[in-house]
């Protein structure tokens, strides 16, 4: 199998392409997701989406589609379970609607566990058998890969890196829980810390940025390269967070690498150097000091490669664990 068609499903926008096995990306779409309109609707996006890639590719229905999505997800039953910033999307068997719809098979995995075997065969990571990766967008997830093999647990409902608690006062997270690394770092976590900085009337650049409309997170890192100095407060209560999380996965696993992508992390050095500073002080120095830390590679198509990374080594290893060639 030389290509597969691959959807990236996401909070806020679906990607979908024709990726090939040497990394070639081609006949990209996108649409918004529009998750308020309902399961169903979005459903249809991703339908019309995919057909439109294949038309354009000229694909039969031999070539599978591999999809990830937000989670927690089974990736053998194919049921969403619970997707915390998706309305509405509570035991959702993704899977079987989309092959009814489509007429071909599809292979469903977590955006995050996607995105790691993503840059461990296309990206900043090729070649790395031993991996923690995370996306930092409007949520955050991420995926581990010890010894070739992707981590995923009994159900594949593991490494849900941007639910591990950090902080048992801190705030609560959009998955029920208290002081996640994601109620600190996800994109509505820096939003929500970049309006109470706004409406405290102790940042003029923040105002003058999002005037009358909402504070997004990319409204904090603009202020902080202009060198707000709240902007720049949040980013290292952000980092320092993620630093707590991440020195826990490199205790447990001793990683060669860690990547770090999403839209959250093209803050580049106002995130990563808080991180660098931090990351030491929490994890066993004889381990992280022999870990490299990375940016993702594959930017804004780091889902996309997920997908079709999942999609060619499941259609290798049918019915066993994830593993890298």
């Amino acid at each position: 199998m030389d290509a597969v068609l691959a959807v990236d499903f996401g909070a806020t926008n679906l990607r979908a392409a024709l990726v090939r096995r040497d990394g070639t990306l081609a006949f990209h779409r996108q649409t918004a997701t529009g998750a308020r309109d309902g399961v169903v609707a979005v459903v249809e996006r991703i339908v019309r989406l995919v057909d439109e890639v294949a038309a354009d590719a000229g694909v039969d229905r031999a070539i599978p589609v591999g999809v990830v999505a937000p989670g927690p997800l089974e990736p053998a039953t194919g049921v969403v379970l619970f997707a915390p910033n998706l309305v509405g999307w509570q035991r959702v068997p993704l899977r079987r609607m989309l092959e009814e719809r489509l007429g071909r098979r599809v292979v469903l995995g977590n955006d995050g566990n996607g995105a790691a075997l993503g840059e461990a065969l296309f990206g900043a990571a090729k070649g790395c058998r031993h991996l923690v990766h995370l996306m930092l967008g409007t949520g955050v997830g991420g995926g581990v890969i010890a010894h070739g093999q992707l981590i995923e647990g009994v159900r594949g409902l593991g490494t849900e890196v941007g639910h591990v608690p950090v902080d048992p006062t801190g705030p609560r997270c959009h998955c029920g829980g208290v002081g996640c690394v994601e109620a600190y770092i996800g994109g509505w976590a820096l939003a929500r810390d970049g309006e109470a900085l706004r409406n405290s009337g102790r940042s003029e650049r923040l105002r003058e940025l999002a005037g009358d409309g909402p504070v997004t997170a990319a409204h904090v890192v603009e202020a902080a390269r202009a060198g707000d100095a709240g902007a720049r407060a949040i980013l290292e209560q952000a980092a320092r967070a993620l630093a707590v999380g991440l020195a826990g996965l490199v205790n447990v696993f001793d990683p060669e690498m860690i990547v770090i992508g999403g839209g959250v992390a093209r803050a580049g050095e106002l995130l990563l150097d808080p991180l660098r500073r931090w990351l030491p002080v929490y994890a066993i120095h004889y381990i992280v000091e022999h870990t490299e830390l990375r940016l993702s590679a594959l930017g804004d198509d780091t889902g996309l490669y997920g997908a079709a990374a999942r999609a060619f080594l499941a259609s290798e290893h049918a019915g066993a664990e994830i593993r890298l060639p």
